[in-house]
């Protein structure tokens, strides 16, 4: 029989301050469903938010190596804070003896095969560390007192041209890198107004060699960046505030392994790592009725970018409105289509991508076919949304658009310039949006239910719902 740890040790075993606080927060009844344990192990179903129950199982056996982990989160920590809630939870007495559930039952036989079948053969090492549809590990040494064990690992069959090619991408990546922030230096040493800048072959050169460092998300944001300056009176600010975030990722790029593993993951995919489908579909997805909120388009060279707006029809707890992006690319002639009508909802798996907040991600399993939804989102007061806008950048700086549902009516500033108002703030439209009578018209100077981009041009509006329409905007 195993020594049950203490609240103290578990918390011990976290692998930084937020995972330490989720567990915190998930070591209660409310958050688990068939949690049980035994002499060796403890299991349970974390009740996600809005996706399937997340499978979780500790195995206590091993005084020595400590405790393993396993969970079919989308989370790179080991543990994950599932696990350590779960751990937290029955340290303090709240699981109660029980039969093992199917899955904790299969994992703990394979992995008491797996420790026979190394002391039969010590040359095989076992295997600590796994993500092949969750997560698997074990603490560090001597966590809940054995004694100090350096990590076993697994050498699985990899393929040394894989391997190779990573190498090389990576060492493109940093020179890159390095070349971008010595550039950057260069022009905050010479000032904004340093002629060079006018000239777009300055900016079109960075990029080129962004692109030969396989870089692509960093050379798209030079080229837009480019196009702020000389914009308007005050584009060096804009074009300051631009190049500070290009910094930020530089520098975070070459130093991911000091940042959480989210934060990292966003730095990757904003400098131009690119996940694959299969990876991000072999994730845990979110079920739910999704509503087809909004799309804009963007162009980019020759390509067309179209960003289609999902939100979860049931919201979130907390109120907060749970938002996805199905990114879609067209060229020239092959123009991208809307892959669902606006103002309609599907029932669908959604699968993630990684990055510092969960926007982006790819459609699944569906459940059922897009049907016309006319009540539309459930709309926020522009305060609340502002601030949801707000905790969404801080987890990624560098983000530059994103949705807001909003109910307010359209007031003019003067100069040709509107806003939209509510009773506990405003928000302004972009300069330049070209069918601002036509909603005018559709609000008729009342509140209405509006899904929008937000950036720092403004509210740029897409869809409006009102009397039980739909209006694309």
């Amino acid at each position: 029989m195993t020594v049950r740890p203490t609240p103290e040790q578990v918390l011990s075993l976290a692998p930084d301050k937020a995972a330490a606080a989720a567990a915190l927060s998930s070591a209660s009844a409310t958050s688990w469903s068939a949690a049980g344990c035994d002499d060796t192990a403890v299991w349970g179903n974390y009740i996600a938010a809005s996706a399937e129950p997340y499978m979780v199982a500790i195995d206590l056996s091993d005084d020595q190596a400590g405790p393993a982990y396993r969970c079919n989160c989308p989370s790179r920590k080991i543990p994950c804070k599932h696990a350590l809630g779960l751990l937290l939870f029955y340290a303090n007495d709240g699981v109660v003896r029980a039969q093992r559930l199917p899955f904790a039952a299969e994992w703990l036989q394979r992995r008491a095969a797996r420790a026979q079948a190394h002391d039969e053969q010590p040359a095989i090492a076992d295997t600590v560390a796994s993500h092949d549809g969750g997560e698997e590990g074990t603490a560090g040494a001597g966590a809940l007192g054995g004694a100090a064990r350096a990590p076993r690992v697994q050498f699985g069959d990899a393929d040394p041209g894989r391997l190779k090619r990573q190498l090389e991408r990576s060492e493109r990546m940093r020179a890159g890198l390095q070349e971008l922030d010595r550039w950057l230096a260069d022009r905050i040493r010479a000032g904004l107004a340093a002629p060079e800048l006018a000239d777009i072959g300055t900016w079109d050169r960075l990029a080129a060699r962004l692109v030969d460092a396989q870089c692509g998300a960093l050379a798209n944001r030079v080229k837009r960046v480019a196009t702020k300056v000389g914009q308007h009176a005050q584009w060096h600010e804009d074009v300051l505030e631009e190049l500070a975030l290009l910094h930020v990722l530089a520098v975070g790029a070459q130093r991911t392994s000091a940042l959480s593993s989210e934060l990292a993951e966003g730095v990757h995919v904003a400098t131009g790592l690119t996940v694959a489908k299969d990876d991000v579909l072999a994730g845990v997805p979110s079920t739910a009725r999704w509503i087809v909120a909004g799309e804009s388009r963007t162009r980019e060279d020759r390509i067309t970018v179209q960003r289609t707006w999902l939100c979860d029809a049931a919201g979130s707890p907390g109120g907060r409105t749970t938002w996805a992006m199905l990114l879609g690319f067209g060229v020239f002639g092959a123009e991208v289509g809307s892959p669902y009508p606006i103002g309609s909802a599907l029932e669908a798996d959604l699968h993630w991508y990684p990055g510092g907040i969960a926007l982006r991600a790819l459609v699944g399993l569906q459940h059922s076919e897009a049907r016309p939804y006319a009540p539309g989102p459930a709309p926020a007061p522009i305060a609340e949304a502002l601030a949801a806008c707000g905790w969404a950048i801080a987890g990624e700086p560098w983000l530059e658009r994103y949705p807001l549902c909003i109910s307010a009516a359209p007031a003019p500033l003067g100069n040709g310039r509107w806003a939209l108002t509510d009773t506990t703030g405003s928000v302004p439209i972009v300069a330049g949006f070209w069918r601002m009578a036509e909603l005018v018209c559709v609000s008729g100077g009342a509140p209405i239910t509006l899904v929008g981009e937000w950036s720092t041009d403004g509210f740029l509006p897409l869809t409006a719902w009102g009397n039980n329409q739909v209006v694309v905007l």
